[in-house]
C-alpha cells in the first residue's frame, strides 16, 4: 500500500467508520479485503450486477473500518511497508503527547464537557485512535508506517476540529476539487451525527425534567426550554449555548411531544458553498433536509406528499453528479430508493388512489414533477410513459403502472451512472412559468448564471444546458459577451443561425453579436410569445426599445431539447383571426354574458380580438352602454363622462361580419397590444382605410381598450 493509497483509506475512515456495526466478523472482512480487487471500481463504471456496482462501496469502507481496528496486525504484515519515523525520539514522541493532550483540552473546554463526556464523542475517539497507534511510544505502526510520524499528527488534529473549525480552516484554504469536497462534507457531517447523537442523548437523561419545565399550551417549546434554561440542570445549560456556535438547534417534532437536535447551517451555507464544490456542496443542503438521524421520516412529517417527488429530483441530480464512493452519496443512495418506493410503489395501493378508483391528486403532483426532471433522469425515463398513459385516460390505475417495479428505477439509475440514459425531452409548455422578469444588470448571483457559464465553458457540453430556460440562455448569453467570450456566444445560437452565417464572421462582426440593446434593463418572457409549429417550439423575449417593451428576442427549442437563440426579428405576429360565423358566435356568446350585468369578471379570459369584436357588436346592436362599460376608466387614462359619451355620435355598423374580414393580435408589451382589424373590400362604408389599429391595454379583468382606442 503507498502513501496516497493509505491516506485516501485514512480520510475514508475518519468520515464513515462510524456508520458500520459496532462489532463486525474481522476473519469475514479480510476476506472481502482479498476479493476486493476482484470487484469492478465504482470510478471505472464497468459492467457488472447492479448490486455489485451499488454495494461496492460497503465492501471499501468495511476494509478501511478493519484498518483502523486491526491496528499493527494488518499493517506489519505488509511486505512493503518503508520505516518513516523519521527518527523521532522517545522525548520528541512525548512533546507530541502533550501538544495533542493540549488541543484536545482546548476542544472539549469549548463544547463545555468534561473528560469522560468529551471521550464518548466519535469523532474524539477516532482521532485517539490516529495518535496513539501512529504516534505514541512503543507502538509497532509509528515504526513500521509508511505514513510518516508528522502527517499522522496532522491527521489526527484533523480529526478533533469542531465542525465549526473546519469552517474556519475551510475559508481561508480557498476553493477545493470535487475529491477534497467530497471528503470535507463526509467528515463534517460525520461530525454533527456525534454530536447530534450525544446531545440528544442528554435530552432523553433529563425527559422528565423538560417535560416538566419547557412546556407550553401542553406542547413542548424550545423557545420555552431556552427562557428557562437556568432552572435546568448545567448540561442543558451548556448544550443551548454550545449548538448554534457548532451549526445545530433545538427543536420540536410535529406532534410537541419530542425535542430534536437538527443541523443548521444558515450561516454557514454562503461560506461553504464558496469553497466547495458545487455538486458536492448539495449533499450539505440535501442533508439539512433529511438528516440522517431521522432519514426520511422528518421529511415525510413535515412536508406534503406532492412536493415530495422535488426532493426526490434533487437527490438524484445530486447522485448523478457526485463522487459515487462518499459516505453521504451511499446515505442518500439508500434515501432515492427509499423515497422513490414511497411515492411511487406503496405498500398499499389505497394510498394513491382516491374514491373513484383514480389517481390521487398529490400524487399526480408527485409524478408530474419527476417527469420533467432535466437532463439523463431514471425517474423520468421510468415516470414518462406511465404519466402520459394516466393523463390520457383521466388518472385512471392501469395495466402500464401495474408493470413497473422499483427494479426498473435501479436499472435505469445504473444506465445513468454509466451515462448511457437518453435525455429526457421537457414538457416546456407546462413547465415554463406565464410571466417572466429578469434584469440584466445585476443577474449572475441572483440568477446563478454565473455558475452556469463556468459549468458550460470547461467544454461546452450542451448537455449543461438541458432544462435552462429561454431567458436564462439569453442572460448567459450576454455574461458571455461581457467576458468576451464569442465562442460560448456562438454555441448558444440555433443550427439554423449557424447555417445562415460562417463562425468566423460571426466571431468577428459585432453586429451580427449585438442583439442585446444597450438601453436594456430587463427581460420579459410571457406565455403567450410561446408559440408551437409543426417544427418548432419558439418564443419571443421582450427587452426595452424607446420607452417601451419589444418582444423581438426569438428561440427555438432545436431537437436536442435544448433553447438557442435564432437572433433578432422586428415583431411578434399572431394568427390572424377570420370574423366568420363562429366568431360571431363566440362575440355573442361574451355579450349575452356581460350585456346585462357589466360584471368585468364575465370577460376576464375573453382573447383580445374577442373584446375588439364585442366593442363592434355592441355598436351593431345600438348597445353604447356596454361599449361604453368596456373602456378603462381610472385615473391613468383618459376620462369621459358617460351621458356625454351615450349622447354622443356613434358609429353605425349593420354587420360585422360585412364590415370585417380579419383581426390579428400584436403585443408589444406584457400588458399592452394592437388589434389590426382589415375591413372586407365591399363594405358598405366609404371610408378609405382598409386597416385600422384598435389599442388594448391588459387590467386585472382581462383586455380593454383605452377611451380613444382607434390608432
Amino acid at each position: 500500500m503507498d502513501d496516497k493509497q493509505l491516506e485516501e483509506r485514512l480520510n475514508l475512515l475518519k468520515s464513515s467508520y462510524d456508520r458500520l456495526p459496532s462489532s463486525v466478523d474481522t476473519e469475514e472482512i479480510l476476506q472481502k479485503i482479498e476479493n476486493e480487487n476482484n470487484i469492478a471500481p465504482v470510478e471505472n463504471k464497468s459492467k457488472g450486477s447492479k448490486w455489485q456496482r451499488i454495494t461496492v462501496w460497503a465492501v471499501s469502507i468495511a476494509s478501511v473500518f478493519v484498518i483502523g481496528i486491526l491496528g499493527t496486525t494488518y499493517l506489519n504484515d505488509s511486505d512493503d511497508s518503508i520505516t518513516r519515523n523519521e527518527n523521532y525520539s522517545d522525548k520528541e514522541i512525548e512533546k507530541l503527547k502533550k501538544r495533542y493532550n493540549d488541543e484536545r483540552l482546548k476542544r472539549q473546554k469549548i463544547l463545555h464537557m468534561n473528560e469522560v463526556e468529551f471521550n464518548t464523542l466519535g469523532f474524539v475517539q477516532y482521532a485517539d485512535n490516529i495518535f496513539t497507534s501512529q504516534i505514541d511510544p512503543g507502538t509497532l505502526e509509528g515504526e513500521n508506517d509508511n505514513i510518516s510520524i508528522s502527517e499522522a499528527y496532522d491527521l489526527a488534529i484533523e480529526g478533533l476540529n469542531l465542525p465549526s473549525e473546519m469552517i474556519e480552516i475551510a475559508k481561508k484554504s480557498g476553493k477545493v476539487n470535487s475529491k477534497e469536497s467530497s471528503y470535507f462534507v463526509d467528515d463534517f457531517v460525520t461530525k454533527t451525527e456525534h454530536l447530534i447523537f450525544y446531545y440528544e442523548e442528554i435530552i432523553r437523561n433529563n425527559e422528565e425534567v423538560l417535560h416538566t419545565i419547557a412546556k407550553h399550551d401542553g406542547r413542548l417549546s424550545e423557545h420555552i426550554m431556552i427562557a428557562n434554561r437556568y432552572n435546568l440542570p448545567k448540561e442543558i445549560q451548556s448544550m443551548i449555548e454550545v449548538l448554534p456556535k457548532e451549526g445545530l438547534k433545538l427543536a420540536v417534532n410535529v406532534d410537541g411531544t419530542k425535542f430534536q437536535i437538527l443541523p443548521d447551517w444558515v450561516l454557514f451555507t454562503r461560506d461553504l458553498f464558496a469553497v466547495l464544490d458545487e455538486n458536492e456542496a448539495r449533499y450539505l443542503a440535501l442533508y439539512n433536509s433529511i438528516p440522517a438521524s431521522d432519514g426520511l421520516s422528518k421529511l415525510m412529517e413535515e412536508k406534503e406528499l406532492s412536493l415530495l417527488g422535488y426532493y426526490l429530483a434533487d437527490i438524484e441530480f445530486t447522485l448523478l453528479n457526485t463522487s459515487e464512493n462518499t459516505a453521504m452519496h451511499s446515505l442518500f443512495e439508500n434515501y432515492y430508493f427509499e423515497l422513490a418506493q414511497m411515492i411511487v410503489f406503496p405498500s398499499d395501493e389505497g394510498d394513491i388512489l382516491n374514491e373513484n378508483s383514480k389517481i390521487n391528486m398529490d400524487i399526480r403532483k408527485a409524478w408530474e414533477s419527476l417527469v420533467n426532471i432535466p437532463g439523463a433522469s431514471p425517474l423520468a425515463a421510468l415516470m414518462e410513459p406511465v404519466v402520459a398513459s394516466m393523463k390520457s385516460n383521466d388518472w385512471t390505475y392501469n395495466e402500464i403502472y401495474k408493470q413497473l417495479d422499483i427494479e426498473q428505477l435501479r436499472d435505469f439509475y445504473l444506465l445513468a451512472l454509466d451515462n448511457k440514459l437518453e435525455t429526457n425531452k421537457l414538457d416546456w409548455i407546462a413547465i415554463l412559468p406565464d410571466e417572466v422578469e429578469k434584469s440584466l444588470v445585476t443577474p449572475y448571483s441572483r440568477y446563478g448564471i454565473h455558475e452556469l457559464y463556468k459549468k458550460f465553458n470547461e467544454n461546452l457540453n450542451p448537455l449543461i444546458l438541458h432544462g435552462v430556460g429561454p431567458v436564462d440562455i439569453i442572460l448567459l448569453y450576454h455574461y458571455a459577451d461581457e467576458q468576451d467570450n464569442h465562442e460560448m456566444m456562438w454555441e448558444l445560437m440555433t443550427s439554423a443561425f449557424k447555417n445562415q452565417y460562417d463562425k468566423e464572421e460571426f466571431l468577428e462582426n459585432p453586429v451580427l453579436q449585438n442583439i442585446i440593446r444597450e438601453s436594456s434593463k430587463n427581460l420579459y418572457f410571457n406565455k403567450d410569445y410561446l408559440i408551437q409549429d409543426d417544427e418548432y417550439i419558439k418564443t419571443y423575449i421582450g427587452q426595452e426599445k424607446e420607452n417601451q417593451i419589444s418582444y423581438d428576442l426569438l428561440l427555438r427549442l432545436e431537437s436536442d431539447d435544448i433553447w438557442r437563440i435564432q437572433g433578432i426579428e422586428d415583431y411578434f405576429v399572431t394568427n390572424a383571426t377570420v370574423v366568420d360565423d363562429e366568431f360571431v358566435q363566440r362575440v355573442h356568446a361574451l355579450y349575452k354574458s356581460f350585456a346585462g350585468t357589466h360584471d368585468q369578471t364575465a370577460l376576464k379570459e375573453a382573447t383580445p380580438e374577442e373584446i375588439v369584436g364585442l366593442y363592434y357588436y355592441s355598436i351593431q346592436l345600438k348597445d353604447y352602454e356596454t361599449q361604453y362599460e368596456l373602456y378603462i376608466k381610472d385615473d391613468t387614462q383618459i376620462q369621459i363622462p358617460k351621458d356625454e359619451y351615450l349622447n354622443g355620435k356613434h358609429q353605425v355598423i349593420d354587420n360585422i361580419k360585412l364590415e370585417f374580414k380579419e383581426l390579428e393580435f400584436i403585443q408589444n408589451a406584457a400588458d399592452y397590444g394592437v388589434v389590426i382589424l382589415t375591413k372586407q373590400s365591399d363594405r358598405r362604408s366609404s371610408d378609405e382605410n382598409e386597416v385600422i389599429g384598435f389599442q388594448l391595454i391588459k387590467t386585472e379583468n382581462g383586455w380593454r381598450p383605452p377611451f380613444m382606442p382607434i390608432q
